[in-house]
Protein backbone atom coordinates (compact mmCIF):
# COMPACT_ATOMS: atom_id res chain seq x y z
CA UNK A 1 0.00 0.00 0.00
CA UNK A 2 1.28 3.78 -0.83
CA UNK A 3 -0.24 7.00 0.50
CA UNK A 4 0.90 10.09 -0.16
CA UNK A 5 1.93 12.51 2.58
CA UNK A 6 2.42 16.40 3.35
CA UNK A 7 3.96 17.87 6.15
CA UNK A 8 3.33 21.31 6.94
CA UNK A 9 4.43 23.61 9.74
CA UNK A 10 1.25 25.18 11.64
CA UNK A 11 0.55 28.30 13.15
CA UNK A 12 3.33 29.94 11.18
CA UNK A 13 4.27 31.44 8.11
CA UNK A 14 7.68 30.75 8.58
CA UNK A 15 9.12 26.85 7.68
CA UNK A 16 10.95 24.61 10.01
CA UNK A 17 8.91 26.81 13.03
CA UNK A 18 5.69 26.34 14.36
CA UNK A 19 4.01 23.33 15.12
CA UNK A 20 4.21 20.40 12.94
CA UNK A 21 1.85 18.19 11.26
CA UNK A 22 1.78 15.32 8.32
CA UNK A 23 -1.35 15.07 6.34
CA UNK A 24 -1.79 11.45 4.80
CA UNK A 25 -4.40 11.08 2.31
CA UNK A 26 -6.76 8.31 1.92
CA UNK A 27 -7.96 7.56 -1.61
CA UNK A 28 -11.49 6.22 -2.02
CA UNK A 29 -10.27 2.84 -2.82
CA UNK A 30 -7.59 1.90 0.36
CA UNK A 31 -10.57 3.76 2.73
CA UNK A 32 -11.78 0.29 3.98
CA UNK A 33 -8.30 -1.34 3.51
CA UNK A 34 -6.49 0.96 5.92
CA UNK A 35 -7.10 -0.30 9.21
CA UNK A 36 -7.13 1.09 12.44
CA UNK A 37 -4.28 -0.42 13.59
CA UNK A 38 -2.15 0.66 10.49
CA UNK A 39 -2.98 4.69 10.97
CA UNK A 40 -1.60 4.06 14.26
CA UNK A 41 1.66 2.64 13.56
CA UNK A 42 2.22 5.30 10.97
CA UNK A 43 1.23 8.38 13.10
CA UNK A 44 3.97 6.38 15.65
CA UNK A 45 6.29 6.43 13.06
CA UNK A 46 5.97 10.08 12.11
CA UNK A 47 6.18 10.79 15.44
CA UNK A 48 4.85 14.61 14.77
CA UNK A 49 2.43 16.12 17.83
CA UNK A 50 -0.76 14.73 15.54
CA UNK A 51 -0.99 13.58 12.17
CA UNK A 52 -4.22 13.58 9.73
CA UNK A 53 -5.84 10.94 7.85
CA UNK A 54 -7.73 12.55 4.92
CA UNK A 55 -10.17 10.57 3.08
CA UNK A 56 -10.70 11.50 -0.97
CA UNK A 57 -13.83 13.62 -1.89
CA UNK A 58 -15.84 13.84 -4.79
CA UNK A 59 -16.34 16.68 -6.78
CA UNK A 60 -19.53 17.67 -5.23
CA UNK A 61 -18.68 17.14 -1.45
CA UNK A 62 -18.99 19.33 0.81
CA UNK A 63 -17.65 17.80 3.46
CA UNK A 64 -14.65 15.61 4.13
CA UNK A 65 -14.09 13.03 6.46
CA UNK A 66 -10.41 13.61 8.13
CA UNK A 67 -8.85 11.08 11.43
CA UNK A 68 -6.77 12.91 13.72
CA UNK A 69 -3.74 10.16 15.40
CA UNK A 70 -1.31 11.30 18.21
CA UNK A 71 1.29 8.99 18.59
CA UNK A 72 -0.89 6.68 21.29
CA UNK A 73 -4.19 7.40 20.11
CA UNK A 74 -7.47 8.62 17.66
CA UNK A 75 -8.45 11.78 18.90
CA UNK A 76 -11.95 13.50 18.63
CA UNK A 77 -10.76 17.09 17.90
CA UNK A 78 -7.04 18.90 17.98
CA UNK A 79 -6.85 22.73 16.89
CA UNK A 80 -2.96 22.93 14.93
CA UNK A 81 -4.21 19.64 12.99
CA UNK A 82 -7.57 21.13 11.99
CA UNK A 83 -6.28 24.43 10.81
CA UNK A 84 -3.51 22.74 9.39
CA UNK A 85 -5.56 20.50 7.07
CA UNK A 86 -8.11 23.68 5.87
CA UNK A 87 -5.06 25.35 4.58
CA UNK A 88 -4.08 22.56 2.97
CA UNK A 89 -7.41 21.83 1.75
CA UNK A 90 -7.73 25.16 0.58
CA UNK A 91 -4.61 26.38 -0.49
CA UNK A 92 -2.39 23.24 -1.91
CA UNK A 93 -5.27 21.09 -2.74
CA UNK A 94 -8.26 23.01 -3.40
CA UNK A 95 -8.38 21.29 -7.38
CA UNK A 96 -9.35 18.13 -5.00
CA UNK A 97 -11.70 19.50 -2.99
CA UNK A 98 -13.67 22.09 -5.02
CA UNK A 99 -17.08 22.35 -2.89
CA UNK A 100 -15.39 22.03 0.06
CA UNK A 101 -17.02 23.80 3.40
CA UNK A 102 -16.35 21.85 6.07
CA UNK A 103 -14.33 18.97 7.73
CA UNK A 104 -15.78 16.03 9.54
CA UNK A 105 -13.89 14.09 12.99
CA UNK A 106 -15.12 12.12 15.46
CA UNK A 107 -16.34 15.19 17.46
CA UNK A 108 -18.82 16.35 14.77
CA UNK A 109 -18.95 18.79 11.00
CA UNK A 110 -15.82 21.65 11.58
CA UNK A 111 -17.01 24.59 9.51
CA UNK A 112 -13.93 26.14 7.74
CA UNK A 113 -12.93 29.63 6.33
CA UNK A 114 -10.23 30.74 4.53
CA UNK A 115 -8.72 34.28 3.60
CA UNK A 116 -6.47 33.80 0.50
CA UNK A 117 -5.52 37.25 0.98
CA UNK A 118 -3.80 36.05 3.91
CA UNK A 119 -3.05 32.34 4.04
CA UNK A 120 -5.50 32.63 7.38
CA UNK A 121 -7.73 29.63 8.23
CA UNK A 122 -10.74 30.18 10.39
CA UNK A 123 -12.52 27.11 12.09
CA UNK A 124 -15.10 26.47 14.58
CA UNK A 125 -14.35 24.63 17.03
CA UNK A 126 -16.14 21.87 18.45
CA UNK A 127 -17.11 22.67 22.28
CA UNK A 128 -18.82 21.72 25.12
CA UNK A 129 -17.13 24.10 27.80
CA UNK A 130 -16.52 22.81 31.47
CA UNK A 131 -15.04 23.78 34.26
CA UNK A 132 -14.42 21.35 37.00
CA UNK A 133 -15.20 21.49 40.34
CA UNK A 134 -11.95 20.20 41.22
CA UNK A 135 -9.46 22.67 41.47
CA UNK A 136 -5.31 21.59 41.56
CA UNK A 137 -3.10 22.92 44.11
CA UNK A 138 -0.66 25.47 41.81
CA UNK A 139 2.30 23.62 40.69
CA UNK A 140 4.47 26.69 40.64
CA UNK A 141 2.90 28.71 43.36
CA UNK A 142 3.96 32.67 44.28
CA UNK A 143 3.06 34.97 46.66
CA UNK A 144 1.23 37.21 44.13
CA UNK A 145 -0.36 33.81 42.80
CA UNK A 146 -3.76 31.79 43.25
CA UNK A 147 -3.20 28.85 45.44
CA UNK A 148 -4.96 26.52 43.41
CA UNK A 149 -5.89 26.35 39.62
CA UNK A 150 -8.56 25.57 37.62
CA UNK A 151 -9.48 21.94 35.55
CA UNK A 152 -11.28 23.09 31.90
CA UNK A 153 -12.85 20.72 29.30
CA UNK A 154 -13.11 22.12 25.78
CA UNK A 155 -15.33 18.85 25.13
CA UNK A 156 -15.41 15.79 27.71
CA UNK A 157 -12.03 13.77 27.20
CA UNK A 158 -10.33 16.99 26.41
CA UNK A 159 -9.01 18.90 29.54
CA UNK A 160 -6.20 21.12 30.34
CA UNK A 161 -5.23 22.03 33.91
CA UNK A 162 -4.47 26.00 33.34
CA UNK A 163 -1.97 27.34 35.03
CA UNK A 164 -1.42 30.93 35.64
CA UNK A 165 2.24 32.54 35.80
CA UNK A 166 3.36 36.02 36.91
CA UNK A 167 6.42 36.42 35.00
CA UNK A 168 8.34 35.20 31.50
CA UNK A 169 10.91 33.93 33.23
CA UNK A 170 8.71 31.78 35.19
CA UNK A 171 7.05 30.62 32.21
CA UNK A 172 10.75 29.75 30.54
CA UNK A 173 11.53 27.93 33.80
CA UNK A 174 11.72 24.00 34.24
CA UNK A 175 8.34 23.32 33.77
CA UNK A 176 6.53 20.12 34.90
CA UNK A 177 6.27 17.06 32.72
CA UNK A 178 2.65 15.35 33.34
CA UNK A 179 3.04 11.93 34.92
CA UNK A 180 -0.01 10.95 34.01
CA UNK A 181 -2.72 11.59 30.52
CA UNK A 182 -6.16 11.30 31.93
CA UNK A 183 -8.34 12.95 34.67
CA UNK A 184 -12.07 10.87 34.85
CA UNK A 185 -11.35 10.23 30.78
CA UNK A 186 -9.14 11.36 27.78
CA UNK A 187 -6.32 13.34 27.99
CA UNK A 188 -5.13 16.09 30.47
CA UNK A 189 -2.43 18.62 29.94
CA UNK A 190 -1.09 21.02 31.34
CA UNK A 191 -1.13 24.42 29.47
CA UNK A 192 0.66 27.49 31.58
CA UNK A 193 0.40 31.21 30.69
CA UNK A 194 1.53 34.63 31.50
CA UNK A 195 -1.07 37.55 30.27
CA UNK A 196 0.80 39.98 29.05
CA UNK A 197 -2.55 42.74 28.58
CA UNK A 198 -3.63 44.21 25.13
CA UNK A 199 -1.58 42.98 22.15
CA UNK A 200 0.44 45.99 21.16
CA UNK A 201 0.52 45.04 17.58
CA UNK A 202 -3.85 45.05 18.31
CA UNK A 203 -5.00 46.58 21.27
CA UNK A 204 -8.76 44.58 20.27
CA UNK A 205 -6.49 41.16 21.45
CA UNK A 206 -5.32 40.17 24.33
CA UNK A 207 -1.88 38.68 24.51
CA UNK A 208 -1.26 35.42 26.46
CA UNK A 209 2.20 33.72 26.21
CA UNK A 210 2.33 29.78 26.86
CA UNK A 211 3.34 26.54 27.12
CA UNK A 212 1.81 23.05 27.05
CA UNK A 213 2.89 20.36 29.11
CA UNK A 214 1.76 16.99 28.47
CA UNK A 215 4.49 13.36 27.78
CA UNK A 216 6.54 16.35 25.96
CA UNK A 217 6.47 19.54 25.21
CA UNK A 218 3.80 20.83 22.70
CA UNK A 219 4.44 23.68 20.55
CA UNK A 220 1.43 25.25 19.38
CA UNK A 221 -2.17 23.81 21.31
CA UNK A 222 -5.51 24.89 19.10
CA UNK A 223 -7.40 22.71 21.92
CA UNK A 224 -5.55 24.18 24.94
CA UNK A 225 -5.74 27.21 23.33
CA UNK A 226 -9.67 27.59 22.96
CA UNK A 227 -10.04 26.56 26.16
CA UNK A 228 -8.62 28.39 28.18
CA UNK A 229 -9.56 31.46 26.59
CA UNK A 230 -13.05 30.45 27.08
CA UNK A 231 -12.57 30.09 30.72
CA UNK A 232 -10.78 33.62 31.07
CA UNK A 233 -13.80 34.87 29.14
CA UNK A 234 -16.01 33.29 31.23
CA UNK A 235 -14.09 35.07 34.12
CA UNK A 236 -14.90 38.59 32.28
CA UNK A 237 -17.80 40.82 33.72
CA UNK A 238 -20.85 39.56 33.08
CA UNK A 239 -21.95 43.61 31.96
CA UNK A 240 -19.75 42.89 29.09
CA UNK A 241 -22.35 40.77 27.57
CA UNK A 242 -21.62 38.36 24.56
CA UNK A 243 -18.29 39.98 23.50
CA UNK A 244 -16.68 38.82 21.45
CA UNK A 245 -13.63 38.04 23.14
CA UNK A 246 -10.29 38.21 21.26
CA UNK A 247 -6.48 36.83 21.88
CA UNK A 248 -3.48 36.56 20.43
CA UNK A 249 -1.42 33.66 21.78
CA UNK A 250 2.68 33.16 21.74
CA UNK A 251 3.60 29.57 22.32
CA UNK A 252 6.44 27.27 21.28
CA UNK A 253 9.02 30.48 21.88
CA UNK A 254 11.34 28.75 24.83
CA UNK A 255 11.26 25.84 22.46
CA UNK A 256 12.89 27.68 19.38
CA UNK A 257 9.16 26.96 17.55
CA UNK A 258 6.91 30.18 17.86
CA UNK A 259 3.38 29.67 17.12
CA UNK A 260 0.80 32.52 16.73
CA UNK A 261 -2.31 31.47 17.65
CA UNK A 262 -5.82 33.49 17.40
CA UNK A 263 -8.82 32.76 19.45
CA UNK A 264 -12.63 34.54 19.23
CA UNK A 265 -14.79 33.38 21.78
CA UNK A 266 -18.68 34.72 21.97
CA UNK A 267 -20.42 33.84 25.09
CA UNK A 268 -24.01 33.80 25.35
CA UNK A 269 -26.35 37.32 25.98
CA UNK A 270 -25.89 37.22 29.95
CA UNK A 271 -22.37 35.81 30.07
CA UNK A 272 -22.86 32.28 31.71
CA UNK A 273 -21.85 30.00 28.63
CA UNK A 274 -20.11 29.81 25.76
CA UNK A 275 -21.55 30.18 22.27
CA UNK A 276 -19.35 30.34 19.61
CA UNK A 277 -15.06 29.64 19.64
CA UNK A 278 -12.84 30.67 16.57
CA UNK A 279 -10.05 29.59 15.91
CA UNK A 280 -7.43 31.04 13.44
CA UNK A 281 -4.26 30.42 11.90
CA UNK A 282 -1.37 29.94 9.38
CA UNK A 283 0.25 27.08 8.03
CA UNK A 284 3.32 26.31 5.32
CA UNK A 285 4.08 23.62 3.33
CA UNK A 286 7.33 21.77 4.35
CA UNK A 287 7.59 18.48 2.62
CA UNK A 288 6.18 15.67 0.52
CA UNK A 289 6.43 11.90 -0.36
CA UNK A 290 4.68 8.41 -0.22
CA UNK A 291 4.26 5.80 2.62
CA UNK A 292 5.35 2.48 1.21
CA UNK A 293 4.44 -0.29 3.58
CA UNK A 294 2.58 -3.84 3.27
Amino acid sequence: MKLEYTTLDVFTQEKLCGNQLAIVRVPAALRDQLSEEQKQKIATEFNFPEIVFLHEATADDEVVDYDIFTVKARIAFAGHPTIGAAVYVMKHARASFPSLKSIRTLAGVVPIAFDASTSIASVSVPHNIHIHATRLPHPIPSPNGPATVPLVSIVKGMTFICVPLTSLEALGSGLHLDTFDGWNVGFTGTFYYVDLGLDPEDQSKRLLRTRSIGRAEDYGTGSASSGLCCYLSLLEDKEKGAGPFEFHLVQGVEVGRRCDIFVSVTRTEDGQSIEDVQLRGTAVKVMEGIIDFD
